[in-house]
Parts: structure tokens; C-alpha cells; sequence
């Protein structure tokens, strides 16, 4: 009867404790978003590689965060920015692979 009482009590304790927990997964992936993109900013006027690998951190970051929109804006971004890091150095980019019909 005790035991039953004390698993009744601590699931009740539980059930209140996962909006709470969301509410700090939501603060972690929002600090974490900002403060990639606070570095991207900070590596604006420096070089394209620079500015290529923030861009890349941003983007894990909304995709950490589930927020699919954000993180393809930043993935659009980061091609953008690994373009200019590739011509800044004077190298040719990689080829794409050919894409077969069909797959």
C-alpha cells in the first residue's frame, strides 16, 4: 500500500516536470543558435573560410533546433560563403557527381 502511494506520488511529481524540461531544451538550442550566429557575424570582415565554416555551424544549429526553415536559409548561406572561400584561394571547385536517371 506504501509502495503504491510512493509511485503514485512520484509520478505525479514527473508528469509536471516535462514542460519544464522542454522549456530548457528550447533555452539551450536558442543560446546555441545565437551564439553561432554572434561567431558568423564576428567573422564578417575576415576571411571567406571564416565566414564558410560559421555559416556551416549556424545551420547545425536550427537543424538541432527543428527549425527546418532557418536551417536551410543558412545551408543556402553557407554555399554561398564555401563559393567565395573557394575562389578566394584560386582553386577550382570539385565537380559534382553525375546524377543517374532513375535514382
Amino acid at each position: 500500500m506504501i509502495r503504491r502511494a510512493l509511485i503514485l506520488v512520484l509520478a505525479s511529481l514527473c508528469a509536471g516536470c516535462a514542460p519544464a524540461l522542454q522549456a530548457q531544451v528550447r533555452a539551450v538550442d536558442n543560446l546555441k543558435v545565437q551564439t553561432a550566429v554572434t561567431a558568423y557575424e564576428a567573422a564578417r570582415g575576415g576571411p571567406a573560410l571564416d565566414r564558410c565554416v560559421k555559416a556551416k555551424l549556424v545551420a547545425i544549429a536550427y537543424q538541432d533546433a527543428e527549425d527546418p526553415t532557418n536551417a536551410s536559409a543558412w545551408r543556402a548561406r553557407e554555399r554561398e560563403d564555401c563559393q567565395a572561400a573557394i575562389a578566394a584561394t584560386g582553386v577550382a571547385a570539385p565537380a559534382q557527381p553525375a546524377t543517374r536517371p532513375g535514382t
